[in-house]
């Protein structure tokens, strides 16, 4: 009888086991699938603008657009006015350099990255080697230093006119049209075109080559 009952309590016992020993493993498995799907979604929120894309997407105009806009606004930082400044001239083989007080821009790798998300390569590196640009930036001492000096626009250039073109896949083109003004500054005599490429290089979209019209 002793010998009857102990097996009928071991049998219970190893039926109790079993039990959550399955509902252990039936909880895990969405754990483990919530764990998996957050992964990807951590990694996009740390993605920042300046991050390339994986494929040549086709634009939409008013991203192109803005684009343009952005090229303009950077661009300037070499042709039309620096980037803000701050404290006294230090001056570097006989010009005066202002060091620059922007956040994001403490050093001169930081105004590198950011034209890299801008501008091709090749265009970037001809802004910041200073022979093709009015305003000049330099390294010194870890720290991002500006030269130059702020200039007018054009004031024998009036309205402008900005259309987007699609070649293909991976390349538009900014036509840029700009009215040419006579003397008195407001007779049209001429007319000004422009082609800027945008184009889908090393995994991201940037201005291959590119100037202000104004």
């Amino acid at each position: 009888m002793r010998k009857m009952l102990s097996a009928l309590l071991s049998a219970l016992l190893l039926t109790g086991c079993a039990a959550p020993a399955g509902e252990a493993a039936s909880a895990s498995a969405p754990v483990s699938a919530a764990r998996s799907d957050s992964a990807p979604a951590a990694r996009v929120e740390n993605m920042t603008s300046s991050m390339v894309e994986s494929s040549a997407r086709p634009m939409p105009e008013e991203e192109v657009l803005a684009a343009y806009e952005r090229a303009q606004r950077v661009y300037g930082w070499f042709d039309l006015a620096p980037l803000p400044t701050v404290g006294e001239a230090l001056t570097v083989n006989g010009r005066a350099y202002y060091r620059v007080d922007m956040e994001g821009m403490e050093e001169l790798e930081d105004l590198r990255t950011y034209l890299r998300g801008v501008f091709s390569q090749e265009l970037a590196d001809r802004l910041l080697d200073g022979g093709s640009a009015r305003i000049q930036y330099r390294d010194v001492n870890g720290v991002l230093y500006a030269a130059g000096d702020s200039r007018d626009r054009d004031a024998g250039k009036g309205q402008v006119q900005v259309e987007v073109e699609r070649l293909e896949d991976g390349l538009y083109f900014i036509n840029v049209t700009v009215d040419l003004l006579g003397e008195d500054r407001e007779t049209v005599v001429g007319l000004e075109s422009w082609s800027f490429p945008y184009a889908f290089v090393e995994d991201r979209w940037v201005f291959t080559d590119f100037r202000l019209v104004y």
